[in-house]
């Protein structure tokens, strides 16, 4: 194996144990939030490992807030309800810098073998 399939090896499995990790908090966690009655009890305290949800739609974002999750709703702020609670307003940036020297052979940059 080369330094560079060690890395993307390395990088595949990370995912795996999170996609495992995410998909257990889910069913544990989050799903009996989902699927009992406790919307009437209003939001339920969140957990700062989760990444959350992005989403577009008003009532995912409710449905999603109450259960406890982090959720960032992604709009235009015209389409904005004046009720909305708002924490922060952000500007979607995008990832320019990223490190892509550890993928680097005779400096020529290969992240992922060609097909």
């Amino acid at each position: 194996l080369t330094y560079r399939d060690i890395i993307i090896f390395v990088a595949q499995a990370q995912c795996l144990f999170l996609d495992i990790m995410a998909f257990m908090d889910f069913v544990e966690i989050v799903q009996p939030r989902l699927t009992s009655g406790w919307s009437s009890w209003g939001p339920l305290d969140g957990n700062s490992r989760w990444m959350g949800c992005f989403t577009t739609d008003s009532k995912t974002c409710d449905i999603f807030l109450n259960a406890g999750m982090p959720v960032w709703l992604v709009h235009a702020e015209a389409y904005i309800s004046p009720q909305m609670n708002i924490i922060k307003l952000v500007v979607l940036t995008f990832p320019d810098d990223l490190t892509r020297n550890i993928y680097c052979e005779g400096n020529i940059a290969w992240p992922f073998p060609l097909l």
